[in-house]
């Protein structure tokens, strides 16, 4: 399986997705710095009241950055799966000596760890740079303390793997009709329906476990029935 993972990491060029990774992260910080500092704009408005403190900062923020990498990783999806099975492609996947579900395995390991790993590894580093520039010049009401990184760790891996489960559900979908443009607008959509749900789920933390459970266990049985169809699939 190793070795069948190293040969995608080879074949697609996953370091071609590290740019759009750091390019989310640098938003996702800009971003957290504006929803921060909207709270000193309309002090008096009641919305803003969303935005004041750290116990809706970072939910707020995880559930955001969730769905931009739920997007990443239908696009990469489209390039490792449904660009390797559409059309005459499959004829050198299926002329390997190994288990179609396995080089699909692979495939899908490959982008599920990189989504989780991308999402986990920019989340640490906004909000230490967040937490840093808190210190000089603050823009939140409370100080930002290893209690709070701590919240942020445990939300941030959490929805990065909410984030991973979403973009398989995407590519099953996609993968009926071969389409690259359905399993990214797919991922839009369930992105922006998770943003929905998630946003006043992530004031119980219990209903946030339960959400994201059965997230996963639908991407899992996603990826089942993927690699059920490519077993069974034929080269057209």
């Amino acid at each position: 399986m190793l070795k069948l993972i190293k040969l995608e990491l080879e074949r697609n060029h996953v370091r071609t997705y590290v740019t759009p990774s750091i390019i989310i992260a640098l938003s996702m910080l800009g971003i957290l710095y504006l929803f921060a500092y909207l709270p000193q704009l309309e002090p008096d408005d009641k919305d803003m009241q969303l935005f004041i403190g750290y116990n809706n900062l970072i939910p707020l923020f995880a559930v955001l950055n969730m769905a931009a990498f739920c997007v990443l990783s239908a696009v990469m999806y489209s390039k490792f799966i449904i660009d390797d099975y559409s059309g005459k492609r499959p004829l050198l996947l299926f002329s390997y000596p190994v288990s179609r579900k396995k080089i699909l395995l692979s495939k899908l390991s490959v982008v599920s760890i990189f989504t989780i790993l991308s999402l986990v590894i920019s989340d640490v580093l906004i909000f230490t740079i967040f937490g840093v520039t808190e210190r000089f010049i603050p823009l939140v009401n409370e100080p930002f303390t290893v209690a709070f990184m701590l919240l942020a760790l445990k939300t941030t891996i959490i929805m990065a793997f909410i984030s991973a489960s979403i973009g398989i559900i995407a590519v099953a979908i996609g993968f009926i009709k071969k389409s690259v443009p359905s399993t990214i607008v797919t991922a839009v959509l369930l992105g922006s329906l998770m943003c929905n749900i998630l946003v006043n789920a992530t004031l119980n933390i219990g209903t946030l476990y339960l959400i994201a459970l059965i997230v996963i266990i639908v991407g899992i049985l996603s990826s089942i029935n993927l690699m059920h169809k490519v077993h069974s699939m034929e080269v057209e």
